[in-house]
């Protein structure tokens, strides 16, 4: 039995970095890969937000820091963390880390007065005023760094993908599991907004990697440290409950591994270093399964870093904590956002578009021959166990939800690719024949499909429809949009807005532009289970057929078929296919709108101003 101090690990990760790096050849350039894919075109639609999450993260850090900065109370900071839109835990300690920057740039350029004037912001047409309020060039700098440091845990995962794989099976292992998730599309994606799900995986991941190391050295503080990393992963975010299974399997697994060796630890000599942790055992597996301290300190840990990540905890509003967990992480699974299927249609749609047809097949019969090896005695059994235990977490957690979206399957990616790259390196070394050209057909398919996908952000619908408006449109200019977002529109900075929060008062009668979305041609679909009626989808047809005093000036992004909308059939697997073989394909809501569901088209007004004019506002 050890017990590493606490105050030598993290010297310890860093001289096992440096390692990895000097040590192995080709973890640099995968590394390199991931930074380069993550971080491409990262600043697409700013000072316009990606998703409407990741609008609410950063405002709710900035309204905190606001409403400090007006009044320098403890009740300021009370009020200012309990507004939150919903209380999203560790996420607002790390972005308050993150924008602090921006607010000490804004005091050096005496912009401070317009974050201190936030108030309580109203949430019209999604805190539309609020943006405007406040200086671009803040919003354009923090929406940046709060993307940035999603780039950095991205990375961070694929290392930690990479060293998990390594400490299993060796480094061949660890290098194909890391390239496999940075050749993952829907990983890639969640890298390019800001939110709490890449942070939550980092943890996710670093709690199995801490686990693994407890099987293998019987360290104990690497146990207790695996229990806080799993409490702060659900901290970041309540879906990322399973890793309790991964942490009690390492509890388990640690007494197999001390059976299966006759007492004693046989070390490590999987081509990690992890200098210091030294093996050694207390003898009898029935007394290393009975640990009872070690077992409660371990819960306690995570219980304390999930209570502890909560700011409103902090500020002692235990109210909201309680109602975020009670009920928070019931309401989303039961929330429809989406049409009625069965859920394998949500899983094959997610996954198929996420991960790519080649991949969505290699990682289905990786994980199949990673359930059928656990039969064996090999090396590297325990390792395996842990990540079916996390993988079979999640998709039991997701299986009882109504549907859900390619984030939410996010921490699947890197244990599917874990599984999935140590099968296809024994298969390396009992048939390499067969698995060298198996391995590159897999990396350029994949690759392929990623990197067309990455390569999108370049040309993003919104983002040119955007820079028409600046290029076009005047300075008193108005255009109407008919979403409730600002975040769904395409929308410069500064630029005046007819929106459905308006009385008829404060609405231009007849403005210059009108823009329609993908989410506005919905209306034309019958039967679509989009909230529709007669007198908008008759409103949209006038429009798109020249019926008003307004034509079609510009539109941007692929044009769907007779204006409507071609969503794959709910429940139809063969509709399916087509979303692994063209990335970017439509998503239904909850995460940022891709290059499908940007289209835009902007209507111009050709003539008189008419008296009867009655949009559907």
């Amino acid at each position: 039995m050890t017990r590493s101090r606490l105050r030598d690990l993290p010297a310890r990760a860093w001289r096992q970095v440096r390692s990895d790096l000097r040590e192995d050849p080709s973890l640099p350039y995968v590394l390199l890969l991931a930074v380069v894919l993550c971080g491409f075109w990262i600043h697409h639609r700013v000072p316009n937000f990606a998703t409407r999450d990741e609008k609410s993260r950063i405002l709710d850090v900035l309204v905190a820091y606001g409403r400090v900065l007006d009044e320098p109370t403890a009740e300021s900071l009370r009020e200012g963390v309990a507004w939150s839109r919903v209380p999203f835990g560790a996420t607002f300690h790390l972005y308050a880390v993150v924008l602090l920057p921006v607010v000490l740039a804004a005091w050096l350029l005496g912009d401070l007065g317009s974050i201190a004037g936030l108030g309580f912001p109203s949430d019209e047409f999604g805190f539309y005023a609020a943006w405007q309020s406040v200086p671009e060039w803040i919003w354009t700098w923090s929406i940046l760094l709060v993307r940035l440091a999603n780039v950095a845990f991205a990375v961070a995962c694929v290392y930690l993908t990479y060293r998990i794989g390594t400490t299993a099976h060796g480094r061949i292992a660890g290098n194909l599991s890391a390239l496999l998730l940075t050749l993952t599309f829907g990983f890639l994606t969640i890298a390019h907004e800001g939110g709490e799900d890449m942070p939550a995986l980092f943890f996710v991941l670093l709690a199995l990697y801490l686990g693994l190391r407890y099987v293998r050295t019987d360290d104990r503080t690497l146990f207790v440290l695996a229990g806080a990393a799993g409490g702060v992963a659900i901290a970041f975010k309540l879906t990322a409950a399973p890793v309790v299974l991964v942490v009690g399997a390492a509890y388990l697994l640690r007494a197999r591994y001390v059976a299966d060796s006759g007492g004693s630890d046989g070390g490590d000599d999987s081509g990690g270093d992890d200098s210091g942790d030294s093996g050694g055992s207390d003898g009898d597996w029935r007394e290393v399964l009975w640990r009872p301290r070690l077992f409660v300190g371990g819960a306690l840990a995570g219980a304390g870093c999930i209570l502890l990540g909560f700011p409103t905890a902090l500020v002692g509003e235990i109210g909201l904590v309680v109602d975020r967990i009670a009920v928070g992480s019931t309401a989303r699974a039961t929330h429809t956002t989406g049409p009625d299927a069965p859920i394998w249609w949500w899983f094959l749609r997610g996954y198929l578009s996420g991960l790519s047809l080649p991949l969505f097949l290699g990682g289905l019969l990786g994980v199949l021959a990673s359930v059928a090896s656990l039969r064996t005695r090999r090396e590297g059994v325990d390792a395996t166990a842990l990540v079916l235990a996390a993988l079979v977490g999640y998709l039991l957690l997701f299986s009882g939800w109504h549907d859900f979206r390619v984030h939410h399957l996010l921490p699947t990616f890197p244990l599917i690719a874990l599984l999935l790259g140590e099968r296809l390196h024994a298969l390396r070394e009992a048939r390499p024949s067969i698995a060298r050209p198996l391995i590159a057909v897999l990396l350029i398919t994949s690759g392929a499909y990623a990197g067309v996908g990455v390569a999108g952000y370049a040309d993003m619908p919104r983002d040119n429809a955007e820079d028409w408006l600046v290029a076009e449109a005047g300075a008193n200019d108005t255009v109407e949009t008919y979403r409730v977002d600002f975040q769904d529109t395409a929308v410069p900075y500064g630029m005046r807005v007819n929106h459905v929060g308006l009385s008829e008062e404060e609405a231009v009668h007849c403005p210059a532009y009108i823009q329609l979305g993908y989410r506005d041609l919905l209306f034309l679909s019958e039967g679509t289970y989009y909230r529709n009626d007669g007198h908008t989808g008759a409103y949209v047809e006038d429009l798109l057929g020249g019926e008003t005093n307004y034509a079609i000036a510009a539109e941007f992004g692929p044009r769907p078929p007779g204006f409507i909308p071609d969503r794959a059939t709910p429940g139809s697997a063969t509709d399916l296919l087509r979303y692994g073989v063209v990335p970017q394909t439509d998503q239904y809501a909850d995460e940022q709108e891709l290059r499908a569901n940007q289209y835009t088209l902007i209507l111009e007004r050709t003539g008189e101003c008419e008296s009867t004019r009655n949009p559907p506002l």
